[in-house]
Parts: C-alpha cells; structure tokens; sequence
C-alpha cells in the first residue's frame, strides 16, 4: 500500500508491504525492512530495524498522527495518495465552490459526526472511515455548513465516493 507521508513540511511516498512476517517501506529509494509487534495498549510497536530495536508510539493527534520515537514527538501526516490528489484538486477548485468530502481508499463507514445544517470549522472531524482495520477520522479541510450526507452509517464505500458536501459558511443557499 502506498501512503503519502508530510512530517515538518518535507512530503514523501512511502509504499508499505509485508514479506514473510516483516514489514517492508520504501522511501524515496532506500528500502528498510523491520520486524515489528503491536504492544497491548495499541499505541506502542516494538521494531526491529538493521538489529536494533526501537520502541515507537504512534498516537492520533488533532489532524495528524503523532510519533513519538528516541523521545521526539513528532506530527506526521499520512494521507492516501488519492486523498492528496483530491486534496489538490479540491484546493485547485477554491473556497467559493464549497468542499466534498470523499473517501480516500475503499472502506466502510463507522460513524457520521455531523448533520444536514451543521457549521463544521476547517480541521474538524466529520465522518469516520475503517479501511483495512484501522479508524481514520476524516476532516473538512475548508470548513463551511453542511448540505449533505451522501451515506449513511455502515455503508460500504469505495475510493473517491463522495461522503460529505458542504457550502462556504455565509454563501447563500
């Protein structure tokens, strides 16, 4: 699976595989394998990495994944490379079109966090998508009122569906 990754402005790539029980990434040519185990409270790993190990906690942060490793924490912002090129393009579009919230890789939806007529601020969390078992909140990145819901909780999804439009907050109807 391949991510699209933005820690401290720098974007990069990153193609995550698995082969034979360890975990493979490629960044930006150089190729890193790593043993790794999920600890029981669910935020820490243990890796294995070029023979040293290293203990790492990933944790959800306001709108990025925070990473806290060597005792650095660290945001990083992982996106689907869909979802960066529906970003762009929604950007490309601008504010005064309003923004579409859409699935950036096939997933089933967990929970809505607004409604029709809702004010939503840029940043805020409006639908939860699990892929792949794992939880992504997903955010409006413009902000606005929201004018409509296109599904509904438990919906199968595939990537780019639209979930959630919205209107710039004061445009009229």
């Amino acid at each position: 699976m391949k991510l699209w990754i933005t820690q401290h402005g720098h974007s990069a790539g990153v193609n995550f595989t698995t082969e034979g029980g360890k975990v493979v990434l490629e960044v930006e040519g150089r190729r890193v394998d790593a043993d790794f185990v999920r600890l029981p409270d669910g935020e820490v790993y243990s890796l294995l990495v070029e023979g040293r190990s290293y203990e790492v906690r990933v944790a959800s942060g306001a709108d990025s994944l925070e990473v806290t490793w060597q005792g650095r924490t660290i945001p990083v912002e992982v996106r689907h490379p869909l979802e960066k090129l529906l970003l762009q393009q929604q950007g490309a579009v601008g504010k005064s079109r309003g923004e579409v919230v859409s699935a950036p890789m096939p997933g089933a939806v967990v929970a809505i966090r607004v409604k029709v007529g809702d004010t939503v601020a840029p940043g805020q969390a409006v639908l939860v998508l699990e892929a792949m078992k794992m939880q992504n909140e997903l955010v409006s990145h413009a902000g606005g009122v929201v004018t409509e819901i296109h599904v509904a909780e438990k919906a199968a999804v595939s990537a780019g569906a639209k979930l959630i439009t919205l209107k710039p907050a004061g445009a009229a109807s």
